[in-house]
C-alpha cells in the first residue's frame, strides 16, 4: 500500500470512528495527525540509529523497519569485510616488515609513502622521510636515471647510503596509479664473488700464458738448432715451464675437491700423527736446500683427528712456503706440541715480513705480496688459500703474524678431539 493511500485509509477509519461522536472530521484529522507524528518518531529513532553507526536498529514498523534490518545486515557484512582486510594488511605489513630486502613505496613525484624496517637498514631512511623525494635523500645520479626511465630494465647497483663497502642492488616495479615499488637488496657478498671470479679467471689466464709462451718459444727456436748446449738449455726450461703448468692445475684441481666437498665427518676422521711427517719432511727439505737450516720442535707422539693427506698438504704449504721467502743462511723454526685442548702448530721464517695491509689478503687465492719474488720461487699463488681451506674443514684457521724486515710466523690450532657439526662451507 502506498503511502497515499495508507493516509486515505487511516483518515476515513478516523472520520467512522468520529462519527460516533458527531464529529467525523475531528476524528479523520487527529487519526492522520497521529500517525504523522508517529512516522516522524520512527525518522527520528532511525536518523538517530544512523548517527551512531552501530548496534541493532531501533523498534520500527513497516517499511522503515525493513530498511533499517537490511541496512544493519550490510553494515555488518561491510564491517566483517573491513576487520578481514585489516587483518590481511597487518600480516602483509609485518611480512613485509621481516624481509631481509628493502621494500619503499613511491605515488606521485617519486615521494615517499611507507617503507619496511629494511628500508631503514640498507638505505638510511627514517620516520621524518615520510612524504620526501627519494632522489634527494639518495643523492646517486643512477638513481635520478633509474626514477626518469619508463620502460626496459630498471634496476641499478649504487654504494649503500651508510656503507660506501656495501652493493645495494635497487629495482622500480610501478604499479597502481602513478605508483612505485623500490626494492633494494644487498648484493656484496654476489658482487665480491663475481669480482673474485672474474679475478680468478683472468689470474689463471695469466698465469698460464707465461709457460705456455716460454714453452712455445723454446720449441720455435729450438726445431732447426743443432746446438746440443742450447737444446739442453731449452729443453730444461721447457721442462720448468712444464712443471709449473703441472703444479697450477694440481693445485686448482685440489681447491676445487676441497670446495666441493663436505667437510669430512666422524666416520672419516682418523688419528693422524703430523710430528713424523714434519721431521721427514724439513729432512727432505734441508737436503735440497743446503743453505737453509730447520729448527725443529716437534711432539712426535701427538695425534689429532681429521684427513692425513688435507693436513699434510696444509703442513708442506705452510713449510715450503716460509723456506721459499728464507734468505740463505736464515732459519725455518716448525713448532708442533699440545697447548690446553688444541695442538698447535708454527712455522716461523726469518724473511722480508709481510705489511700489516697485505696479512687479511694472503689466504686469497692468486694473491701474491711480491708478484716477481713469487714467480721466481716457483709458486703458483694457491698455497695459502689451500691451507685456509683445509683447516676450515678441520675446524680451525691460519692466524698470520709478521714485522717487516724480521720474518713472519704463520699458525693454526687443531681440536684433540673429533668435532661433530660440520664447519661452515664458503667459497673465498
Amino acid at each position: 500500500m502506498s503511502g497515499a493511500l495508507a493516509v486515505a485509509a487511516l483518515a476515513l477509519a478516523g472520520a467512522i470512528l468520529g462519527s460516533v461522536f458527531g464529529a467525523p472530521a475531528l476524528g479523520a484529522l487527529l487519526v492522520v495527525a497521529l500517525q504523522q507524528s508517529l512516522q516522524a518518531l520512527q525518522f527520528r529513532r532511525l536518523n538517530r540509529w544512523f548517527d551512531q553507526g552501530s548496534g541493532h536498529p531501533p523498534a520500527l514498523f513497516g517499511a522503515l523497519h525493513r530498511v533499517a534490518w537490511r541496512v544493519y545486515r550490510q553494515r555488518r557484512s561491510s564491517r566483517t569485510r573491513s576487520r578481514r582486510l585489516a587483518t590481511m594488511l597487518r600480516e602483509l605489513q609485518r611480512a613485509t616488515q621481516a624481509l631481509p630486502d628493502a621494500v619503499v613505496l613511491l605515488e606521485g613525484e617519486d615521494r615517499i609513502v611507507w617503507f619496511n624496517n629494511a628500508g631503514a637498514t640498507l638505505l638510511g631512511l627514517q620516520q621524518r622521510d615520510l612524504g620526501q623525494h627519494l632522489a634527494s635523500l639518495l643523492r646517486a645520479p643512477e638513481l635520478r636515471v633509474l626514477l626518469k626511465v619508463e620502460t626496459g630494465e630498471r634496476h641499478i647497483e649504487i654504494p649503500a647510503p651508510g656503507d660506501r663497502t656495501e652493493i645495494l642492488d635497487l629495482r622500480l616495479v610501478p604499479y597502481g596509479n602513478a605508483r612505485q615499488l623500490l626494492l633494494a637488496r644487498d648484493i656484496t657478498t654476489v658482487a665480491r664473488l663475481r669480482t673474485m671470479r672474474q679475478d680468478f679467471v683472468a689470474n689463471v689466464s695469466h698465469e698460464l700464458r707465461t709457460p705456455l709462451t716460454v714453452i712455445l718459444g723454446f720449441l720455435e727456436t729450438l726445431k732447426e738448432e743443432d746446438d746440443a748446449d742450447l737444446l739442453q738449455r731449452g729443453l730444461g726450461r721447457i721442462k720448468n715451464s712444464a712443471e709449473r703448468m703441472q703444479s697450477l692445475v694440481e693445485d686448482l684441481l685440489l681447491l676445487s675437491k676441497l670446495d666441493s666437498d663436505q667437510a669430512p665427518g666422524l666416520d672419516q676422521q682418523q688419528q693422524v700423527r703430523l710430528g713424523p711427517f714434519i721431521q721427514r719432511l724439513s729432512a727432505d727439505l734441508e737436503a735440497l736446500h743446503p743453505a737453509h737450516r730447520f729448527v725443529l720442535e716437534v711432539d712426535p707422539d701427538l695425534t689429532v683427528p681429521g684427513l692425513e693427506r688435507e693436513l699434510q698438504s696444509a703442513v708442506t704449504n705452510l713449510v715450503t712456503n716460509a723456506l721459499r721467502y728464507s734468505p740463505d743462511g736464515g732459519a725455518v723454526t716448525i713448532s708442533y706440541e699440545a697447548v690446553e685442548d688444541s695442538a698447535y702448530l708454527s712455522v716461523r721464517d726469518q724473511g722480508l715480513g709481510i705489511a700489516a695491509n697485505h696479512l687479511s689478503r694472503l689466504t686469497e687465492r692468486f694473491y701474491r705480496v711480491d708478484v716477481g719474488r713469487s714467480r721466481e720461487a716457483g709458486g703458483t699463488g694457491l698455497g695459502l688459500a689451500i691451507v685456509k681451506h683445509v683447516l676450515r674443514r678441520h675446524h680451525s684457521e691460519l692466524k698470520v703474524t709478521s714485522t717487516l724486515g724480521q720474518g713472519s710466523c704463520f699458525a693454526f690450532a687443531l681440536p684433540l678431539r673429533a668435532q661433530k657439526g660440520a664447519p661452515e662451507q664458503t667459497h673465498a
